[in-house]
C-alpha cells in the first residue's frame, strides 16, 4: 500500500471523525477540507466529469446524513452556521486538489461542492423540523438534490465557452445562498402559527412574534436582555415552535413524548419572560428612595 493511499485513508478517517463529533465551525471546516482532499487526492488533480463529480457528492451526502442527521439543527440560523463551515472547508479542499495554472477547474469544482453541501444543509434543516414520513422524505431530498446540483453545475461549466467560465462559480455561490430562503420562510410561518397559540396562553408576549420570526431583528432586540439571555430565549422559543409542529403530526405514545418537549421548552420560555418582566418592573417608591 503506497504512502499516498495511506495518507488519503488517514484524511478520510479524520473527516469522518470530525463530522461525527464536531460541534463548532472549526472542526466542521476541517471535516469538509479533509474529506475533499481524501476524495480527490492532494493534487494537482483534474476536474472529474459531471457524472463522476455527482457520484462523489452522492457518496458524501450519504455519509453526512448518516453521521450528522441526529445532530443537525432544525433551526435555520444554527444549521446555516454549521453548514457554511462544512461547505467552505469542502470547497477550499476541492479547489486545493484541483489547483492548476488555469483557475477555472478549481473554481468550478469548489463552487459545485459549495452549492451541493449548502443544499444538503438546508434540506437537512427542513427535515429535522419534521417527523415521520415527512422527515424521511426530506432527508431523501437532502441526499439526492446535492449531487444533481453538482452534476448540473459541472455540465454547465463544461458546456459554456471559456470566456463565460467564471459565471458558473458565481452561479454556484448564488445557489448556495438561495437554498436557505425556504428554511427561513418556513421558520417564520412556524413561529406565527405555533407561537401565536402560546401567546394566547400567556406564555410569551404577542409582540415578540414578529421579532422571533425575523433573524435580523431578534439578533439585536434590546428588549430580550443581554446577549446570552437573548440567545437562550430566542432558541427556546424557536425550538418550542418546532416541538409543537412535530407534535401535530404524531399520535399515540409519540405525541406524549413530544408533549414533554413542548412542556420543557414552554417552561424555559416562560422563565425568560418572567425574568424580563421582573427586570423592567417599576421600582416601588419606598425602595427608590
Amino acid at each position: 500500500m503506497s504512502a499516498l493511499l495511506l495518507g488519503r485513508l488517514a484524511l478520510l478517517a479524520l473527516a469522518l471523525a470530525a463530522a461525527r463529533r464536531a460541534r463548532g465551525p472549526g472542526a466542521l471546516a476541517v471535516a469538509g477540507a479533509a474529506g475533499a482532499v481524501a476524495a480527490l487526492g492532494p493534487g494537482p488533480a483534474t476536474l472529474p466529469g459531471p457524472v463522476l463529480l455527482g457520484g462523489g457528492v452522492l457518496a458524501a451526502t450519504l455519509l453526512l446524513s448518516f453521521l450528522r442527521a441526529p445532530v443537525h439543527s432544525p433551526l435555520p440560523v444554527e444549521a446555516l452556521r454549521s453548514t457554511a463551515a462544512l461547505a467552505a472547508g469542502g470547497a477550499l479542499g476541492t479547489a486545493f486538489a484541483l489547483r492548476a495554472p488555469d483557475p477555472g477547474p478549481a473554481l468550478l469544482g469548489g463552487g459545485a461542492v459549495l452549492a451541493a453541501l449548502s443544499a444538503w444543509g438546508a434540506e437537512g434543516c427542513r427535515a429535522n423540523a419534521e417527523t415521520g414520513w415527512r422527515r424521511g422524505l426530506t432527508w431523501s431530498g437532502a441526499v439526492l438534490l446535492p449531487p444533481l446540483a453538482a452534476w448540473g453545475l459541472a455540465e454547465l461549466g463544461t458546456a459554456l465557452p471559456a470566456r463565460t467560465g467564471p459565471g458558473v462559480p458565481v452561479a454556484a455561490g448564488l445557489l448556495a445562498a438561495l437554498v436557505w430562503i425556504l428554511p427561513f420562510l418556513l421558520e417564520r410561518r412556524r413561529v406565527q402559527r405555533e407561537l401565536s397559540e402560546e401567546a394566547g396562553l400567556g406564555i410569551l408576549p404577542l409582540e415578540d412574534l414578529p421579532v422571533l420570526g425575523n433573524p435580523w431583528r431578534r439578533a439585536r432586540e434590546a428588549r430580550f436582555g443581554r446577549a446570552d439571555e437573548r440567545r437562550e430565549y430566542v432558541r427556546s422559543a424557536l425550538l418550542l415552535a418546532v416541538a409543537r409542529q412535530q407534535q401535530r403530526s404524531r399520535s399515540g405514545e409519540a405525541i406524549r413524548l413530544r408533549q414533554l418537549e413542548v412542556l420543557a421548552f414552554r417552561t424555559r420560555v416562560r422563565r425568560a419572560v418572567d425574568a424580563r418582566a421582573a427586570r423592567y418592573a417599576p421600582v416601588p417608591d419606598e425602595l427608590a428612595v
